[in-house]
């Protein structure tokens, strides 16, 4: 199969099964692969050299790494277009619930005040509501922590989008293809929203469990509920390419990334070395965390047993956890 040519000097282009937009490497002028560009959205970037800049930036801030500037070697960044879906949803939903609420009060007897605990099982209805724009990206192989905290910082940022055609003109970054068609994407977006409409049922049944017994400071535990959803609306935006530059650096032998928001040159994710500080800290936390429930453990050992057996066994569960730093070659921030 011939391998395609500039639409604009006839010249070969350098393309791959993911392509997008091709570069033309002797004019310059980008060659659109798939579908109508006119259609598409790409938030811009900046340069790599203002990329290059934050990212040191942000090393010489940190309290770890900026006393070992000298033995870091940054390597040139990567630009890559993430494909985005923006979803605007609206779910509804219906329930009914049966709520156990408990609560102490106070009575009188002989005079005497004493606390009793109440347990009342209250059965109410209602409705809530829950709207949100999710965004979801349109590919099958996943980015992981990187892209979705970039989709959250775009929404708190809010760069303003511009047509791909005038993105692509500036001649960087590689465009990855969308896997997923729209209809994907809302779906997607519906089924991430259920577990947050579901808790906010429980939210709801709650107030109102406790609304009904009187009692607004009372514990409500939903027992039981039968939930009927609708969705009420749902919309994906156009195709939206967000910029994400990663940067390679090497420490000790090792390679470790930034990933860095193309339009602001924020950090969103760090890798970095776990250094001696960091094992030094994670050694002190399990330490203190054994210490502290083993030594309640054993001064409870002959008055209360089935304390002490569950002191004992939370200091050697957080202890374990604790020390997990020490085995880490290296951490994540963001």
């Amino acid at each position: 199969m011939e391998s395609p040519r500039c639409s604009y000097c006839g010249a070969p282009l350098e393309v791959t099964p993911d392509s997008v937009v091709a570069v033309c490497r002797y004019c310059g002028r980008p060659n659109f692969l798939l579908g109508n560009p006119a259609e598409v959205l790409a938030v811009p970037s900046l340069p790599s050299s203002d990329v290059v800049k934050k990212a040191v930036e942000r090393t010489r801030k940190d309290l770890n790494l900026r006393w070992r500037m000298s033995a870091i070697n940054f390597t040139s960044p990567d630009l890559y277009y993430l494909p985005f879906y923006l979803v605007d949803a609206r779910l509804n939903a219906d329930y009914r619930a049966t709520v156990v609420v408990t609560y102490t009060k106070t009575v009188y007897v002989r005079g005497q005040p004493r606390t009793e605990t109440v347990t009342k099982v209250v059965k109410v209805a209602g409705r809530v509501s829950l709207s949100d724009v999710v965004a979801v990206l349109a590919r099958r192989a996943t980015w992981g922590l990187s892209a979705d905290v970039l989709a959250k910082h775009f929404f708190d940022s809010a760069p303003e989008p511009k047509p791909l055609t005038d993105v692509a003109a500036q001649g960087t970054g590689t465009f990855l293809a969308a896997e997923i068609t729209p209809e994907r994407a809302k779906a997607k977006a519906v089924r991430s929203l259920i577990p947050r409409l579901l808790a906010r049922v429980e939210e709801d049944a709650a107030v109102r469990a406790r609304e009904a017994v009187g009692v607004l400071m009372a514990t409500a535990s939903v027992q039981d509920k039968t939930v009927d959803y609708e969705v009420a609306r749902l919309e994906a935006s156009r195709l939206t390419y967000l910029p994400l530059w990663v940067m390679t650096y090497l420490f000790n032998g090792s390679h470790y990334h930034y990933y860095v928001a193309g339009w602001d040159g924020k950090v969103v994710v760090a890798e970095e070395p776990a250094l001696a500080e960091h094992r030094a800290a994670s050694l002190l936390g399990a330490v203190a965390a054994g210490g502290a429930l083993g030594g309640l453990g054993f001064a409870l050992y002959h008055t209360d047993f089935f304390t002490s057996t569950v002191a004992l066994t939370a200091g050697a569960v957080f202890s374990y956890l604790a020390a997990g730093g020490l085995l880490r070659s290296r951490r994540v921030e963001k």
